[in-house]
């Protein structure tokens, strides 16, 4: 309107109508500020990433044997709700020396840990075992040395040799149970709890991994 156009009760009317408007879309501005999807997800390559770029790790099992475990190969199990893990390992013992090698692998479920936004390995489950005497290869293998099979048809923990086969349920419990493989950045964090959002329930799918939005109570 010209600055200099008089106004008369109509015309003052329709202004305050479209100030107001204004306010309350400024307003549902402000208390929306999560304008993201409801569903986090974490595709199979991103999570592959992610895990791999935990590893190598060095642990130390019962004082007695210093392991090192790498080159983790990750597979989405939607049917059970679990990923897949097989890594490479190599072994010390601190007394004698003598150096082993082989492959764990196991499955396992996810939980989100809300003290701190992450997302964590738990509830694994060794399938197979695989184990030798010596330094190995240099390189560990692209592929694993035998086949990983499904939850479903693996016939429990397999050992080839060299170590007990009750050693592969305490490897992973000691060394990999609650494993941080992602965690929420800061931002989105402050961003959900302004939208009254907080990360909830984990589910394998074959898209991947997809943790909910829900709305927190109170």
């Amino acid at each position: 309107m010209p600055p200099n156009m008089p106004t008369t009760p109509r015309t003052r009317r329709q202004l305050l109508q479209a100030a107001l408007a204004g306010s309350a879309g400024l307003g549902l501005a402000a208390c929306s500020p999560w304008t993201g999807p409801r569903l986090i997800t974490l595709g199979e390559a991103e999570l592959a990433d992610r895990v791999g770029r935990l590893f190598p790790q060095t642990r130390r099992l019962l004082d007695l044997l210093d392991i090192e475990l790498s080159a983790p190969r990750l597979r989405l199990l939607p049917e059970s709700n679990r990923l897949a893990l097989a890594l490479w390992l190599r072994t010390r013992e601190r007394l004698l020396g003598h150096v082993g090698h082989g492959q764990l692998a196991f499955d396992c479920a996810l939980r989100w840990a809300p003290q701190d936004a992450s997302l964590r390995l738990t509830q694994l489950r060794v399938q197979q075992l695989w184990f030798e005497a010596g330094a190995g290869p240099v390189t560990p293998p692209m592929q694993p040395m035998q086949p990983m099979q499904p939850p479903a048809v693996a016939a429990g923990p397999r050992e080839t040799t060299g170590i007990p086969p009750r050693l592969g349920p305490l490897l992973a419990e000691k060394l990999l149970d609650d494993l941080v493989i992602y965690r929420l950045a800061a931002e989105p964090q402050a961003r959900l709890r302004e939208a009254g959002l907080a990360p909830g329930a984990v589910t394998v799918t074959a898209r991947g991994v997809e943790i909910t939005l829900q709305r927190v109570a109170g």
